[in-house]
C-alpha cells in the first residue's frame, strides 16, 4: 500500500463519520418508534370509541407492523452497497453479533413490513373517502382487506429469503468493487458482517425490488387523489354542520395534509435505491441513508395518530399524567362536539367523538 495509514484514515474519515451518525440516528428513530407504537397499540385496545371500531382495524394494523419494523430495523441498521450487479448489505446493528443469515432475515423482514405499511396507508385514505360519501365498510371487511393486502408482502418475505448468497462470495465482490474503502483491512473496519444477493436481476430479488419501489408512486398519487376528493366534500359550503363540526373539519384537513406527507420518506428512500442501483449516484450518504429515510415512516406514523385522534391524544396525556410529567399535571381537556353530527362524519374525521357516544 502506497498510502500511509494516517493518510488512509484521513481519507476515510468522512465515511466513518457518516456511518457513525446514521447508526446513532437509526437507534434514536427506532427506539422512539418502538415506544410510540407500543403506546398507540395500548391506546387502540383501551381507548377506541365504538364509532371508530372499523377504522381502528387499519390503525392497529399500522401500529403492529410499524412496531415490528422499528424493532427489526434496530437490529439490522443496514448499509446498502451496489457492486456491479450484486446487492450487498453491511450491517451495523446488533444482528451482526448473531450471524449473516439473521441479518439478512432482518433486512428482508423490514422490507416486507415497510411494503405492507404503504398498502395499509392507502387503504386508510380510501376508507376515509368512502365514509365521507356515505359508505361505511365494517370491521370484518377491513380485517379481510388487511389480510388480503398482507398476503402480497408475505409472498415477498418467503421468496426474498430464498435468494440469499454466501457471505464469502459477497465479501470478495465487495472488496474488489470498493477497493478505495479498504474493507479488507480488519485493523480499520474490524470484522464486518455482510449479506445480500449475487444479482439484483435474479427473479426473486428483482421482484422484491419492483414490489418495494414501483407501487409507491401510484399509491402516493392515489393517496393524494383521495385526500383531494375528501377535502372537496368537507369544504362544501352546502353542508349543514355546526361550528364544532367545522372545527373538526379543519382538524381533518390538517391531519390529511400531514399524513399525506408521510410517504415522502418512502419515496425518498426508493428514489435513492433506484438511482444507486443504476450507478447514477454513489456516495457514503446514499449508501447509509436509503433505509434510514424509510425507518422514519414507522416512527412518525404513530405520533401523528396520537396527536390528531382525540381519544388517543387524551389517553396519551393521561399516561403522561400518571408518569407525573409536570407540564401535564393539569386537567386533561376534552373537547365536545354537537351530538347531532352524523356518525359517518365522525368516523371520517376520527378526531372527535360525540358526547353521547363517550358516555
Amino acid at each position: 500500500m502506497n498510502e500511509t495509514r494516517e493518510k488512509l484514515l484521513e481519507k476515510l474519515h468522512f465515511v466513518f463519520l457518516i456511518d457513525e451518525i446514521t447508526t446513532y440516528f437509526s437507534t434514536i428513530v427506532c427506539i422512539t418508534g418502538i415506544i410510540m407504537n407500543s403506546i398507540l397499540i395500548y391506546l387502540i385496545l383501551k381507548k377506541t370509541p365504538l364509532s371508530m371500531k372499523s377504522y381502528s382495524v387499519f390503525l392497529f394494523n399500522f401500529a403492529i407492523f410499524d412496531l415490528a419494523t422499528c424493532i427489526i430495523a434496530f437490529f439490522a441498521c443496514q448499509k446498502t452497497m451496489f457492486c456491479k450487479y450484486s446487492l450487498i448489505y453491511i450491517f451495523h446493528g446488533p444482528c451482526k453479533y448473531i450471524s449473516p443469515w439473521f441479518c439478512y432475515f432482518c433486512h428482508v423482514f423490514e422490507c416486507h413490513t415497510l411494503a405492507h405499511s404503504q398498502w395499509i396507508l392507502l387503504a386508510s385514505f380510501i376508507y376515509r373517502y368512502f365514509v365521507v360519501v356515505g359508505k361505511n365498510p365494517g370491521v370484518k371487511n377491513n380485517i379481510l382487506l388487511s389480510i388480503s393486502l398482507y398476503s402480497m408482502s408475505f409472498v415477498l418475505l418467503i421468496t426474498y429469503l430464498l435468494d440469499i448468497e454466501d457471505s464469502k462470495t459477497l465479501w470478495k465482490i465487495l472488496t474488489e468493487s470498493y477497493e478505495y474503502y479498504h474493507y479488507d483491512d480488519k485493523l480499520i473496519w474490524g470484522d464486518l458482517t455482510i449479506s445480500g444477493n449475487l444479482s439484483f436481476y435474479s427473479p426473486f430479488t428483482f421482484g422484491a425490488i419492483l414490489y418495494m419501489t414501483i407501487p409507491c408512486f401510484p399509491i402516493y398519487i392515489t393517496i393524494l387523489y383521495c385526500r383531494h376528493r375528501t377535502l372537496k366534500i368537507l369544504s362544501n359550503p352546502s353542508l349543514n354542520i355546526s361550528d364544532n363540526t367545522k372545527f373538526a373539519h379543519r382538524k381533518l384537513i390538517t391531519a390529511l395534509t400531514i399524513q399525506a406527507v408521510i410517504p415522502i420518506f418512502w419515496l425518498t428512500g426508493a428514489c435513492f435505491f433506484v438511482l444507486a442501483q443504476y450507478g447514477i449516484i454513489s456516495n457514503p450518504i446514499q449508501e447509509t441513508m436509503t433505509f434510514r429515510f424509510m425507518d422514519c415512516l414507522p416512527m412518525s406514523s404513530p405520533i401523528f395518530s396520537i396527536v390528531f385522534i382525540s381519544p388517543y391524544r387524551q389517553g396519551f396525556v393521561e399516561i403522561l399524567k400518571k408518569a407525573k410529567f409536570p407540564m401535564f399535571m393539569g386537567q386533561v381537556g376534552i373537547s365536545t362536539v354537537d351530538t347531532t353530527t352524523v356518525r359517518r362524519l365522525d368516523e371520517a374525521t376520527a378526531f372527535y367523538t360525540p358526547v353521547s357516544e363517550r358516555l
